[in-house]
This record gives structure tokens, C-alpha cells and sequence, in this order.
């Protein structure tokens, strides 16, 4: 609600909350394993900091936790992006029937339902395509192959795909960029908030079965805030699969055989 209030906030908010978690952890690890000296800034950083006032300095620490943010953030979506393009780039013909398993399946980003829907427009093309470029009296059948071929190629072109939808489908590419930005949210926390965790645990005067469950707590939801970021980075592109299949998005895979 507050994304569509305030035009932009999706962009930082990630970054700005991942960042303020990673200063908040820094900042009472710092504190209760190495305290500083009392003497560790000089006059002219403290007359600096006086200058500023209290608003400088929070303005000057969300600065930082925005630019920490950023970069934890992306580092975490990159790897979590070329784990999906991995698993797409080992997808055999026989994938596309039934889905693979293993630990990369967790990464997959199309649903089954999108993947199937866009193998039969594929496929729905293919036989226009020969019945526009053969005879009547030539045979015509599925070329299972070349089927299997052109999904697969498209299914790793919609990774890709978002730029275009911009100027092409801006409509589509607004409900995936509010989606896939969900996701990418999620991501941002997925780092931070164990370490965060671990802070506050450090610094509780509790006995330690209950920092055992916030521990066992944050586990659990850390483990929730991954789940959740991978089901909606799969329903954004799968977003795009669908309208490909639905035939309002071209591929460049199927755009070869017109």
C-alpha cells in the first residue's frame, strides 16, 4: 500500500530496510565484542557531527544503510538469478514432460502450468508454420525435436524479456515489475536478518532457551522469507510465459519461423 502511495518507494525500500538491518546488526556486535575506545573520534569529526545536527546524521547513516543495502541486495538477487539461469541451462526435452529435481529446482522460474501452456503455443505455431509452407500432398506431423527446441530456447529467452515490456507491454511490465520487486524484497532480507538475530542475542540478558527460540524463530521465518521470494520470482516470469503463451508477447524463438 505504501509502494502505490509513494511512486519509487519499491525501488529502495529493499535496500533501505536490508541496510538498516546490516547497521543495526554491525552496530551491537561492534558494540558488545569490541567496544570502541572513548577517544576513537577527534575534535574536528566531532565538531562535524555537531554541525550536522540529529537530521544530518540520520540523513547520513540512511545514505550509508541505503548504499549497504544496495549492494547485499543485488549481490543476493545476482546469485539467486544465475542459480535460475543454471537450472534452466540444464532442462532437457524430457523436462519439459516432468520437472526435474534436485537442490536447483528450488531456483526454477517458470511454474510447470506456464512451461506446458508455452510448449503448446509452440507447438500450435509449429503446425501453422508448416501448413503455411508445405503442400497438400507433403506429410505433415509434430516435429517433437524442433518443438522441444524452440520451448527451450523461449523458456530461457523470459529471463530476459523484461526490458522489452517496457516500451511494448507497459502494463504487463508494471504487474511484473511490482511482483518480481516483492521478490527481490524478500531477497534483501533473506542476509541480514539472521545476523540481526544473532545481535540481539548477544545483547539480551535472557537465559539461554529463550534465545534459543528467537534463534529457532528467525530461522524458521528467514527460511518463510526464502520460500516466499522464490514463488514470486517465479510468478513474475511465469507472468511472462503466459502472455506468450496467450500470444500478446513475441519471442525471438518463435518470431525465426514467421
Amino acid at each position: 500500500m505504501l509502494a502505490a502511495l509513494l511512486p519509487g518507494f519499491r525501488d529502495v525500500r529493499s535496500a533501505l530496510v536490508a541496510g538498516y538491518m546490516w547497521f543495526c546488526a554491525g552496530w551491537l556486535l561492534v558494540g558488545h565484542y569490541h567496544p570502541p575506545p572513548a577517544g576513537l573520534l577527534g575534535k574536528p569529526a566531532l565538531e562535524l557531527l555537531e554541525l550536522f545536527g540529529t537530521g544530518g546524521r540520520l540523513a547520513a547513516i540512511s545514505v550509508l544503510c541505503l548504499l549497504i543495502g544496495e549492494v547485499t541486495g543485488t549481490l543476493a538477487q545476482s546469485v539467486c538469478f544465475r542459480l535460475s539461469v543454471a537450472y534452466l541451462r540444464r532442462l532437457a526435452p524430457d523436462d519439459l514432460v516432468r520437472r526435474p529435481g534436485g537442490p536447483l529446482s528450488v531456483f526454477r522460474p517458470l511454474s510447470t502450468r506456464a512451461l506446458v501452456r508455452v510448449r503448446d503455443r509452440i507447438r500450435l505455431d509449429y503446425r501453422r508454420h508448416q501448413d503455411s509452407t508445405t503442400s497438400d500432398a507433403t506429410p505433415r506431423g509434430d516435429d517433437r525435436h524442433e518443438v522441444d527446441r524452440l520451448t527451450l530456447e523461449t523458456v530461457h529467452e523470459v529471463l530476459f524479456m523484461s526490458p522489452r515490456l517496457i516500451v511494448a507491454k507497459p502494463e504487463l511490465y508494471a504487474e511484473f515489475s511490482r511482483i518480481k520487486g516483492e521478490s527481490e524484497f524478500r531477497d534483501a532480507l533473506f542476509l541480514p536478518l539472521p545476523v540481526l538475530a544473532v545481535a540481539v542475542c548477544a545483547e539480551l540478558s535472557v537465559p539461554a532457551w529463550a534465545k534459543a527460540v528467537l534463534l529457532v524463530v528467525t530461522v524458521v521465518a528467514d527460511g518463510y522469507l526464502f520460500v516466499q521470494s522464490r514463488q514470486r520470482f517465479r510468478q513474475a516470469h511465469s507472468l511472462i510465459s503466459h502472455s506468450i503463451a496467450d500470444g500478446t508477447v513475441k519471442s525471438a524463438a518463435l518470431g525465426d519461423r514467421d
